[in-house]
């Protein structure tokens, strides 16, 4: 990865993809540190197969299968972000993820995403073979990322081999503790940007392939107008979803009113008077309850009058579109395909 900085100052110093996979490598995660419980415990279980004879060979085995457990670490993490620069690379040279689904667009296109044209050609004056310079930039990271990987897995062997007792079975288990954790994090992040690029390559080719009919400046307009209505009515429609699931939650036994905070206030929990007590509990909890109901029901309120408001605005656009299809000129009219 040095060498890679280095080769490609020109570009943008630094680089931040490159200082973002630099900067996980270094970062030794909190679940691989000497203080983690559940790391002590994958140590002991991974080490309970071999045999030591004093407590400081049991140490310096525990060193060496930390140091392991890192590289394997590394290794995964390099491993990671060559799966988002493969998808980078395949977007760049037309060979996007395949899909079952029957497209009216076509999906050879190089369409490269536009983090790795914003680096690239930040400090480009002459951006003519700027295909070229994506794809030279992008070739050059996924060599690096291949080059550092294959020293980690060299070093790896070497730690391994001269491990006695180290096998493939404790291997295992230290990888299965790791990927556990990494999918919780850095390989959650990877997928979604993964599926960002995707959609985003979608929906460029899509583009491109709308302007291949040549439309007039009427008919863009006309598009952009499509696409905003029917994006607000699908955003309204996950809105609503996800705040049934959010209200779905809150009403669980594990959110009740006695298990929040404002159950016990001071005030109330104050007075000596016991049965007193008790009455202005039993009003202050159906209160609060009625107040949580009637909040609930006015969000869900609102947000099916937005979701039904951008739904009838939609279908109104569309039947304005078709009507005007038979009105408009030739050149105004939108092709059937």
């Amino acid at each position: 990865m040095s060498q890679l900085s280095t080769s490609t100052k020109t570009e943008k110093d630094p680089i931040m993809i490159v200082k973002e996979i630099n900067d996980q490598l270094e970062i030794i995660p909190n679940y691989l540190t000497k203080q983690n419980i559940a790391f002590k415990m994958l140590m002991y279980q991974a080490l309970s197969s071999i045999t030591t004879t004093t407590t400081e060979k049991l140490n310096s085995d525990r060193n060496e299968l930390r140091k392991i457990a890192i590289l394997l670490y590394k290794i995964m993490v390099i491993q990671t972000y060559q799966y988002l620069w493969k998808i980078y690379f395949k977007s760049g040279t037309g060979l996007p993820s395949e899909t079952k689904q029957q497209l009216s667009y076509r999906t050879t296109l190089s369409i490269w995403p536009k983090e790795i044209k914003a680096i690239v050609l930040s400090n480009k004056k002459d951006t003519t073979n700027e295909n070229e310079i994506c794809l030279k930039f992008a070739d050059d990271h996924l060599y690096a990322l291949q080059h550092q990987l294959k020293q980690y897995q060299q070093e790896l062997n070497i730690k391994a081999n001269n491990f006695q007792g180290y096998t493939l079975s404790i291997q295992e288990i230290i990888i299965t503790y790791i990927e556990q954790n990494l999918n919780s994090s850095l390989s959650k992040k990877i997928k979604h940007q993964v599926e960002l690029i995707h959609y985003d390559y979608h929906i460029r080719a899509l583009k491109l392939e709308y302007f291949q009919h040549k439309p007039n400046e009427y008919q863009k307009q006309l598009m952009i107008q499509i696409c905003q209505n029917q994006y607000e009515q699908e955003t309204s429609e996950q809105e609503y979803e996800l705040l049934k699931q959010k209200i779905a939650y809150h009403n669980f036994p594990s959110q009740s009113f006695e298990c929040s905070i404002i159950s016990h206030h001071p005030l109330i929990d104050s007075i000596q008077n016991l049965t007193v007590q008790e009455a202005l509990k039993k009003q202050f909890k159906e209160v609060a309850i009625q107040s949580r109901i009637t909040l609930f029901n006015m969000y869900l309120k609102s947000a099916e009058d937005q979701r039904e408001e951008y739904k009838k605005k939609h279908e109104a656009n569309i039947k304005k579109i078709n009507a005007s299809q038979h009105t408009l000129n030739k050149n105004e009219k939108l092709s059937p395909k």
